[in-house]
């Protein structure tokens, strides 16, 4: 199919979905670089993030969150544990999960990346209005409740 067989708003859609990829993948490439130091990528971000926001979830939750494979979650906990990040103990309801937490290492380290990120959104946000950032965060919900349906 060449182009003259799209509407304009199909043409559009594309583009605006090339623009996306383009935009979260030079966020989180620019995140990744900045944190570089710390030896922490975005996938063991979001893992820190997930325990934060779910204290006491077990590796099966994790994976089930992260869209991961469980031996993938499994490896990203261990990994996590070695670095300090987070410790792992007993579920007081059933002794056979095994639970995570952050440590105040891992809560360190969220709170700096938190400060990048907000560095890094500023710089690709300038001068771009609040009005029109909120226009097109409603147009992605949209098209995401689309995607829900």
């Amino acid at each position: 199919m060449d182009s003259q067989e799209f509407t304009p708003k199909q043409i559009e859609a594309r583009r605006m979905g090339k623009l996306l990829r383009r935009a979260m993948m030079g966020f989180r490439s620019r995140l990744d670089e900045e944190l570089r130091g710390y030896k922490v990528t975005t996938a063991q971000l979001r893992l820190l993030y997930e325990v934060r926001e779910h204290p006491g979830g077990s590796g099966a939750q994790m994976a089930r969150a992260l869209f991961v494979s469980p031996q993938s979650a499994q490896a990203m906990l261990v990994r996590a544990v070695q670095r300090g990040w987070i410790a792992r103990g007993k579920d007081p309801e059933n002794e056979r999960l095994v639970t995570v937490r952050l440590t105040p290492a891992g809560t360190r380290l969220l709170q700096h990346a938190e400060a990048v990120a907000r560095t890094i959104e500023s710089e690709i946000w300038a001068g771009v209005s609040l009005q029109d950032l909120r226009s097109v965060s409603e147009i992605l919900e949209r098209g995401l409740r689309n995607l829900e349906k």
